[in-house]
């Protein structure tokens, strides 16, 4: 994940909040705020209806691109509720609620505005929350009916499992199932996400193993699972790679056949990667996005070759703006449709993009140009969900918020 809870970063994050950044004229969004609302029962002055009613699939159609350039100056943040170190959550298809990730280990339900005192998974003795280890990534199948985890284990490797979810949103604790298991060399620079093709298949990134610096060149080795994006067979296990070059792709998103890649940088560069036509990416035509050969736009290790370089699509300096990327979702509702949402761990900014940007600019000043910033200070947002076309960011500090407008 981009930092540690319990210390400003990890091994290998370069994330230091130090001293808060210089604040532009936005909205100012604190945890005692949201602690303040939610001990009201209200969300006070960013209170708002949910987007769109729940239990609905998530709109992935963009015909209306011209949404992208709606006024977003009303955005609010709507405290909606509180759970120990949020980093993900997903929905399925048929069920109204939305499923919240602990680092902790354990997955609580939240529907109606209410999440569950208990969790409905819980697999706290399998895996340690600390710095960037736990329970990292939740994900359904197409039909519901499973659940895909991504977590380290006690060893501090990455392990995929499934696990079987009952109509009613049980989860069969009794049915986990261990997919694949991808040694990890450090403690940090696990990535931790993953996401599910609509015809089954796993999308896993993963980071380059930790420590600083690629310090094992593993992101440029093809012989090596380490960063990557894999596609996982969830019944057999196998395994192929479809892109390369990664530092720590934390969160990530699938959007109309473009997976979203919120890339946390080394030492100045934090970077936003999209690997298009991912349905039709195999083996033989994988996407090289540079890591450690570059940062961004810049050499970095010169030992490092990467012939075809494909440049990030976004990218701002370590600075006022932060220094550790946290993704990131496409809006599909709202003032922000058309647009990817993303935010800095360190700075709490939040901002977004135009989901249509194809293009690299070899600049990485022309990249960052291209961030719309909407919030300010947002405490400790370690990643932006989009479940039942509503957009959530979740601060690793304990709330949860939905963004509305």
């Amino acid at each position: 994940m981009p930092c540690a809870s319990s210390a400003p970063c990890s091994v290998g994050t370069h994330c230091s909040r130090g001293s808060p950044p210089p604040r532009h004229n936005v909205r100012r969004i604190t945890l005692a705020l949201a602690l303040g609302a939610l001990a009201l029962g209200t969300v006070g002055a960013c209170g708002a209806q949910r987007a769109t009613a729940p239990g609905a699939q998530d709109d992935t159609s963009l015909d209306d691109a011209s949404a992208a350039s709606a006024d977003v100056s009303a955005l609010t943040l709507s405290p909606v509720a509180l759970l120990d170190q949020p980093v993900d959550g997903a929905h399925r298809a048929g069920d109204e609620a939305v499923y919240f990730v602990s680092r902790t280990g354990t997955v609580h339900r939240f529907v109606n505005d209410q999440l569950s005192n208990e969790p409905v998974l819980d697999i706290s003795d399998l895996t340690e929350g600390e710095g960037e280890r736990g329970l990292l990534g939740l994900a359904f199948s197409p039909d519901g009916s499973v659940a895909y985890l991504n977590y380290t284990n006690r060893s501090g490797d990455t392990v995929v499992a499934s696990l079987n979810v009952a109509a009613n949103g049980a989860f069969e604790r009794g049915s986990l199932r261990t997919i694949i298991t991808i040694e990890q060399p450090f403690r940090n620079h696990n990535a931790g996400d993953l996401v599910v093709e609509p015809n089954g298949m796993l999308l896993v990134p993963m980071g380059d193993g930790g420590s600083a610096d690629d310090p094992l060149r593993v992101s440029l080795d093809d012989s090596s699972l380490l960063g990557k994006v894999l596609r996982v067979d969830a019944a057999t296990g196998a395994t192929t790679i479809i892109a390369k070059g990664l530092r720590n792709p934390w969160r990530v998103d699938l959007f109309d056949d473009r997976l979203w890649l919120a890339d946390v940088g080394q030492n100045k560069w934090e970077e936003v990667s999209v690997l298009d036509s991912v349905s039709s990416r195999t083996p033989n035509n994988v996407i090289d996005f540079g890591w450690s050969a570059y940062e961004a736009n810049d050499r970095f290790n010169d030992d490092q070759t990467s012939v075809s370089h494909t440049p990030p699509v976004l990218a701002y300096e370590h600075g006022e703006n932060g220094c550790s990327i946290s993704g990131g979702a496409v809006a599909v509702s709202g003032s922000l449709r058309g647009r990817y949402v993303f935010a800095d761990y360190c700075s709490g900014r939040v901002w977004s993009t135009p989901a249509d940007i194809t293009s690299t600019p070899s600049s990485n000043a022309s990249l960052a140009s291209r961030m719309t910033l909407h919030f300010d200070a947002v405490d400790s947002p370690a990643a932006i969900v989009r479940a039942h076309n509503d957009l959530y960011v979740l601060s690793l500090s304990g709330t949860i918020w939905r963004i509305n407008g």
